[in-house]
């Protein structure tokens, strides 16, 4: 039989589609492009903002409108709405977040007897619910999930209560699927997770602990981070991550309000200084490194005084990447009961300003590369030219005949052209990724 899959959200839920898909291939079942012709279709819903659930709504319909298999609902919108996600008339199955290792079960069960059915339960697991990590041929980064939940409770996010508590994979087992990975093929493994700074608060360990095992093995790769809340930064962290070869050079830090007083109503933890110091921090270990965060504007009370203040604190930080967000009520967080909503008219206007001086510090930190030499993971031919990423998260493009998919290559910067950077391939530098052998004593830090 035929499954299709098509994924709505984060990261992290497209780690766990894959981990999906990896249960249906083992099952016999094979997967197919989102579209009409499949037997069952599964989409993995997002909950984040009101637009992510309208999204997962239409796709759902999207599929059911193709009349040729069995709709089945999962992910974080399914599991906080079931009852509207249940009640869209063609949806057969929902599978919350604590029955997906039963999903090809339910799917089997359902199509023996026809009933439908909403399996869903409060997520309240102590321990790491366990998925097989997918392989997909072809690709040159892989993603690795190895925390679950969230306990910080930011007044206007729905995931902690999609999500359920922190919970994190045993170290040994994430050693040794970063393994499965590397020998694999991939030359680049992302670590993620819904609150990835929180990794090992449940085992008494730290995310610091995974990256000491980690950048110590044995192999051709390199390690990128996702998403670290600023309060999850530690001495030792910092240390470990900033200037060291095998950790990308790019670090995505949520700031969402360059305002104390916004900051304290969306129960975020720090104050701006805080902020400004952990950054401080960061580039005095490594100017280059680059920093991307997600801002939140339009939020309930949200002055033009604190708006203005925003834009300076955001012009003095000089993040490299900037994800802007209009502020959209998500039923059941606190912040969806403040008074003082900003009018969409003032939220799309102050959207517009930011996301200009987004712009503006993306392509200033990029020419900051011109003249210097990065590493590239080569991914995908554009005619005469080989494109990638570098470490610091940058785009780039040089001109070469060789077949450079999955290689690392050091490339001399010569020229930004808004969106991507060119540069000229250094001869003999071509590999399969930064390669290391474990020495004795390395295990001990930088």
């Amino acid at each position: 039989m035929k499954v299709a899959f098509h994924t709505l959200g984060c990261k992290v839920n497209q780690d766990d589609t894959e981990s999906l898909m990896t249960l249906f291939r083992e099952r016999g079942y094979d997967i197919v492009p989102f579209g009409p012709g499949a037997d069952i279709y599964v989409i993995n819903t997002c909950a984040v903002t009101q637009t992510g659930a309208g999204k997962s709504r239409q796709s759902i319909r999207k599929a059911i409108g193709y009349g040729s298999g069995i709709v089945v609902a999962t992910g974080c919108y399914s599991q906080v709405s079931p009852e509207e996600a249940g009640g869209i008339e063609g949806v057969d199955l929902l599978v919350g977040m604590a029955e997906r290792p039963q999903i090809v079960d339910l799917v089997e069960k359902y199509l023996a007897d026809r009933q439908k059915r909403l399996h869903i339960e409060i997520l309240e697991h102590d321990g790491w619910i366990d998925l097989p990590h997918g392989l997909v041929s072809g690709r040159t980064r892989a993603m690795l999930k190895i925390e679950e939940g969230c306990e910080q409770f930011c007044s206007y996010c729905i995931i902690p209560y999609a999500r359920g508590k922190v919970r994190s994979m045993p170290l040994e087992r994430v050693v040794a699927e970063f393994k499965k990975l590397v020998e694999a093929g991939y030359r680049e493994i992302v670590l993620t997770g819904i609150h990835l700074g929180c990794y090992g608060k449940d085992l008494g360990l730290t995310l610091d602990d995974v990256l000491r095992e980690l950048t110590v093995l044995s192999g051709e790769f390199r390690i990128r981070l996702g998403s670290i809340e600023p309060t999850d930064f530690t001495e030792g962290l910092i240390r470990r991550i900033a200037g060291h070869p095998r950790i990308c050079q790019y670090l995505h830090i949520p700031l969402q309000s360059g305002s104390d007083r916004v900051l304290e109503r969306m129960n975020r933890g720090y104050r701006l200084d805080y902020f400004r110091d952990l950054l401080q921090e960061l580039r005095s270990m490594n100017p280059l490194i680059g920093i991307g965060t997600d801002l939140i504007v339009g939020f309930p009370g949200e002055t033009d005084e604190d708006f203005e203040n925003t834009l300076e604190f955001v012009k003095e930080q000089r993040f490299s990447k900037m994800h802007v967000f209009r502020y959209s009520p998500r039923k059941g967080t606190p912040a969806a009961m403040l008074p003082d909503r900003v009018p969409g008219k003032i939220q799309e206007e102050r959207s517009r300003r930011i996301s200009e001086i987004a712009l503006q510090m993306s392509r200033a930190f990029a020419d900051r590369f011109i003249g210097r030499t990065v590493e590239v993971l080569f991914e995908e031919r554009e005619g005469l030219y080989w494109t990638g990423l570098s470490g610091e998260y940058i785009p780039v493009k040089a001109e070469s005949g060789q077949d450079l998919k999955n290689k690392v290559c050091q490339v001399k910067i010569t020229e930004n052209e808004g969106e991507r950077l060119i540069g000229v391939l250094i001869p003999d530098t071509y590999h399969s990724a930064v390669s290391f052998t474990k020495k004795s004593g390395d295990s001990e830090g930088i």
